[in-house]
């Protein structure tokens, strides 16, 4: 699976459980204990921002600073803007064979839209537990997601207060247990 093909797959997925939030989901817990949904989808949206503007070549360096409460009172409308944004910015040529920097350090096109990607996809999960939806990914998207997560994620990236918890065993042989685990999701969270 290319990184755009995996891209556009997940934008459709993580939108469809978007679709299905309410306002009155916004305080739910999520998996991201930190974030309750409202917080877990502002981060959704910023995070497509932030590497559309990346993509398209737009100063990043404060941008995450700027973007505050991007969900309003219609999450999938707040979405789909950034969704649409972000697919034309990577679509464009020679968007992927540039090299970006990131707060990680320096990255190829490929590999940026793959750390998007699996965080997009990753936190399309968490909002699917945290709403009561369809959490199901399908298995080529995982098994693309864990190849980026193991390559991406650093032993200094685990732990209270990071970007990761601690990996798990893997409930099953899966491609998605396995994602889970590795990112240090516990699919009996609640």
């Amino acid at each position: 699976m290319d990184p755009m093909a995996a891209y556009q797959q997940t934008v459709v997925w993580t939108g469809q459980r978007v679709a299905g939030v309410r306002t009155e989901d916004f305080g739910l817990p999520t998996p991201c204990t930190e974030w309750d949904v409202h917080a877990l989808l502002a981060h959704l949206v910023a995070a497509i921002w932030f590497f559309k503007a990346l993509a398209a070549g737009e100063p990043v360096a404060d941008l995450m600073k700027s973007l505050t409460d991007l969900v309003g009172d219609d999450p999938f409308a707040s979405y789909d803007q950034a969704a649409r944004a972000g697919l034309e910015a990577w679509g464009a040529p020679g968007a992927l064979d540039r090299t970006y920097t990131l707060p990680m350090g320096e990255r190829s096109g490929g590999e940026a839209l793959r750390i998007h990607q699996a965080d997009l996809l990753l936190h399309g999960w968490d909002l699917a537990e945290a709403t009561h939806q369809d959490s199901t990914i399908a298995s080529e998207l995982a098994a693309f997601s864990l190849e980026t997560e193991r390559w991406f994620v650093q032993p200094g990236m685990r732990g209270a207060g990071r970007a990761y918890a601690a990996a798990r065993t893997a409930a099953d042989d899966s491609d998605e247990a396995r994602l889970l685990a590795f990112t240090g999701r516990d699919p009996r969270w609640r």
